[in-house]
């Protein structure tokens, strides 16, 4: 539901500024918040472990990095909800996710056993790219599909398979989802200083007087997404968390869809029929999960 409403939310923010430059505030305020911890003995100690743990090398350095695929993601949801609505939106995004997170959890680029691709596991994923594309199919048979935007961020999904599994180890070593939050902020918004300054520096500074109290929000609700996932992942694997998170995501999609006149008339009977598909997916991959741990022990 978080990671829904922070989709509204930031795309809103994107209606008032420059994507890039909603993007970059967004993520900023979310770091600023993470970053309050360092007043604490406990933060800091846990900083101090996953520095400890890539200078020994039981943390490769590139897992730190799983923070831009949440820098994307901001700067996807500021340009494409605003276009495509949330529900759009959260199902290309999935499906991405879906896609990668067979391959993530097979390579055990997180911190749980490595998960094989079962024929009950492919069909799980398989169910719910369909239900992806049924739930998309009505936009592109009307002709007011935008392919740009959906295209866009059906990769950032796949990038945050990848994340939520580097999230998870260096929550893992740290025994902090909060230090997991201060990484990724630190490299998402690295990120969008690199690939940005060429537009936001050069346009001045952004009129923050016409940004609602509300608008600026979307931060700090990014920090308790990726502290909430870091924790999940490591116990369910990336697959599971992605196509389970579905069902939340989704219906509070669709409510917040149907209550923006802009987007309202995007809802219809085969976006429902495509979101039903993927929670049939979610509870069919929870059973094949289940399946794999009781015949491994």
């Amino acid at each position: 539901m978080i990671l829904a409403v922070q989709s509204r939310i930031n795309g809103d923010l994107g209606t008032f500024l420059p994507a890039l430059t909603a993007a970059w505030l967004s993520f900023f305020v979310g770091l600023l918040a993470i970053a309050l911890l360092w007043v604490t003995r406990r933060f800091r100690r846990n900083i101090a472990t996953v520095r400890e743990a890539v200078r020994e090398g039981s943390l490769p350095v590139w897992q730190l990095f799983g923070g831009f695929a949440g820098g994307l993601v901001v700067a996807t949801q500021t340009y494409a909800v605003p276009l495509v609505g949330v529900a759009t939106f959260l199902i290309a995004l999935i499906g991405g996710q879906t896609v990668n997170a067979l391959l993530v959890d097979r390579l055990r680029l997180g911190p749980a056993a490595p998960q094989l691709i079962t024929p009950a596991r492919l069909a799980a994923a398989g169910l719910a790219v369909v239900g992806v594309t049924v739930a998309v199919t009505p936009g592109i048979r009307e002709g007011n599909f935008l392919w740009l935007p959906v295209t866009l961020a059906f990769l950032v999904g796949m990038s945050t398979a990848v994340q939520q599994a580097t999230n998870a180890r260096i929550t893992a070593i740290s025994g902090d989802p909060t230090v997991t939050a201060f990484v990724n902020f630190t490299m998402g918004s690295v990120l969008l200083v690199v690939i940005g300054a060429w537009t936001v520096l050069p346009a001045g500074w952004p009129d923050l007087l016409s940004i609602p109290w509300w608008a600026w929000t979307g931060g700090v609700l990014g920090v308790f997404f990726i502290i909430l996932a870091a924790w999940a992942v490591m116990h369910s694997g990336v697959l599971l968390f992605g196509l389970v998170t579905i069902t939340s995501q989704m219906g509070t999609g669709v409510v917040l869809d149907l209550l923006e006149p802009a987007t309202r008339d995007r809802v219809g009977a085969q976006m429902l029929l495509g979101i039903a598909l993927t929670v049939v997916a979610a509870g069919w991959a929870a059973l094949a999960r289940a399946r794999s741990r009781r015949s491994s022990r």
